[in-house]
């Protein structure tokens, strides 16, 4: 029986060995049995492969996932790329199958468990992949004005086509992000494995991403925007244009000579200008010296000084303030802790016994001790704490306490 990488290697020498025929079909995008120099038997290998499909009668082309990787590999340009379309899907994949690995966990079944890691696994390296990848084509998009066409039209069509890629993709990064799955894959079993991958191939890279989103996404917009003034602006010219062919014998007369502003010459906006004199020359110095003197003198204020002031004299202490009192169970851990000897004393049973106790209740009581034993004193250096507690339901995920057993380890 073939193993696995038996299978990929026969795959990849069927590929090998028909490479020429692959390259016709991915530069011509049909190739038929008058390309094949194996007469035939190169398209039935590849067809059996799953390289080659029919495309119509006699010819064959190849399937869309090898198109695209050779375009990724090629870096080939498309008029409409289709990089990180899937990215959205792709990420809602990811909270399930990690459901589905907890579920075959808590069930016990560890061969469906490592089928599922292996599929979480693939599934985030398809989002680097696919996230990479259109930042790449957008980003080659961008620096290039989408040289590929030449009409104005088209460019603004790709234009609006990529904005609009890289908003979506910028949506379902923010939705990852959102989502929080790095601290839900922490409380799941086997949740560890699928973490370390998710934050090495995704987590650590979102503030990168969404930074060149962001930055793409602003020059993007500034072409839409320019785009459309030279659209305005080309409509003007073509006017023009088509008047002077209507009219060869038009010549602009000179302004001069005009008495008023023709009526064309309104429709242009005008220039915004603002005169203002020039300090630096020196013809301008009386000018100035006279607006000068006509300013008004301001008066400063007079800003008195502070008033120097005398220290009171400070209040006494009362002899208990400031001094914390002591509270009845700090008193009674004091008590509980004096009177241990090597034999353990159940905490709960001590309590009952202690009557101005009454009004604490146990689990309050418990904390205190648990306190006691964190905080880690001196005083209990010889003091052992052994914790009683209940049995629970399998991946409860709670202990619950339900006493303590105190005693002392030396006499």
């Amino acid at each position: 029986m073939a193993t696995k990488s038996d299978l990929v290697l026969l795959h990849l020498e069927t590929l090998s060995k028909y490479r020429g025929l692959v390259a016709a079909a991915y530069h011509h995008g049909v190739v038929d049995s008058s390309d094949d120099p194996a007469g035939g038997r190169g398209i039935d290998a590849l067809r059996q492969a799953g390289i080659l499909l029919p495309r119509s009668e006699g010819t064959y082309r190849l399937t869309s996932s090898l198109m695209r990787h050779l375009d990724e590999t090629l870096q080939k340009e498309r008029l409409y790329s289709s990089s990180g379309a899937d990215l959205a899907d792709l990420a809602e994949r990811l909270p399930d199958i990690s459901n589905m690995v907890a579920d075959a966990a808590y069930e016990g079944r560890s061969d469906d468990v490592d089928l599922y890691i292996d599929e979480f696994d693939i599934k985030v390296f398809e989002i680097a992949d696919s996230v990479q990848g259109a930042l790449l084509t957008l980003r080659f998009q961008c620096d290039n004005n989408f040289a590929n066409v030449s009409t104005l039209t088209e460019k603004r069509k790709q234009n609006e086509f990529y904005l609009e890629r890289a908003t979506r993709i910028s949506e379902t990064l923010s939705a990852i992000h959102s989502g929080n799955l790095s601290h839900n894959l922490e409380s799941l079993p086997e949740g560890s494995r699928m973490l370390e991958v998710y934050q090495s191939q995704i987590a650590k890279h979102l503030p990168e991403w969404r930074a060149q989103l962001l930055d793409i996404t602003a020059i993007l917009q500034a072409y839409l925007h320019k785009t459309r003034h030279i659209e305005l602006v080309a409509k003007r010219m073509r006017a023009f244009e088509l008047y002077l062919k209507r009219n060869p014998s038009y010549s602009p007369g000179e302004l001069d000579d005009t008495m008023a502003i023709p009526e064309w010459a309104k429709r242009a906006r005008p220039l915004p200008l603002r005169a203002h004199a020039d300090v630096q020359n020196p013809e301008f110095d009386e000018d100035l010296l006279k607006i000068a003197r006509s300013i008004p003198e301001v008066k400063l204020k007079e800003i008195p000084p502070p008033r120097l002031g005398s220290l009171l004299p400070d209040t006494a202490l009362e002899p208990d303030e400031g001094v914390m009192a002591i509270q009845p169970w700090e008193m009674a851990i004091l008590s509980l802790i004096n009177g241990l000897g090597m034999e353990p004393v159940s905490a709960v049973s001590w309590k009952a016994g202690q009557t101005e106790l009454a009004g604490i209740d146990d689990d309050i009581w418990l904390l205190c001790l648990l306190r006691e034993q964190e905080n880690d004193l001196e005083r209990n250096a010889d003091i052992r704490f052994e914790h009683v507690t209940e049995l629970t339901p399998h991946w409860c995920g709670n202990i619950p306490l339900s006493d303590i057993l105190l005693s002392r380890i030396h006499a």
